[in-house]
């Protein structure tokens, strides 16, 4: 099992609703909750992530950056940077403590969602994935 994609499956349920229209966004992160849990209990689901992966092509390419970067961040993380020097700006990082959500926080002000699967809130993140 896929270490990498089951990370990339985390990242992508934090912008389902940016990426797909509202019934397809919910549905697919049903979907990718179902997927979790059985990784969880120690199925193989890699191949069943890479087809749902591509049932879209924006979903498939927002997946294939995350797959892409060492540190399966969304493309909008690297696309932030200070004006004039041309480095990443660090931005938080939260996970759902249960282990199935991965969401990034642009701005200060930004409201810090509750886990889709668990109904907590989310905790801060350390450095590398979630």
């Amino acid at each position: 099992m896929s270490e990498d994609l089951l990370i990339t499956a985390r990242t992508v349920r934090g912008y389902l609703k940016e990426l797909l229209r509202a019934e397809e966004a919910h549905r697919m992160d049903q979907l990718l909750d179902a997927l979790l849990v059985r990784a969880e209990r120690g199925d193989d689901v890699d191949r069943e992530l890479a087809v749902a992966f591509s049932a879209d092509a924006t979903l498939r390419a927002f997946a294939s950056a995350v797959l892409a970067d060492p540190e399966h961040r969304p493309p909008r993380v690297r696309e932030v940077r200070l004006s004039g020097d041309g480095e990443i700006v660090d931005v938080e990082r939260f996970h759902c403590p249960g282990g199935d959500f991965i969401w990034y926080r642009f701005e200060v002000g930004e409201e810090i969602p509750e886990c889709p699967g668990h109904g907590g809130r989310l905790t801060r993140s350390q450095a590398g994935p979630a």
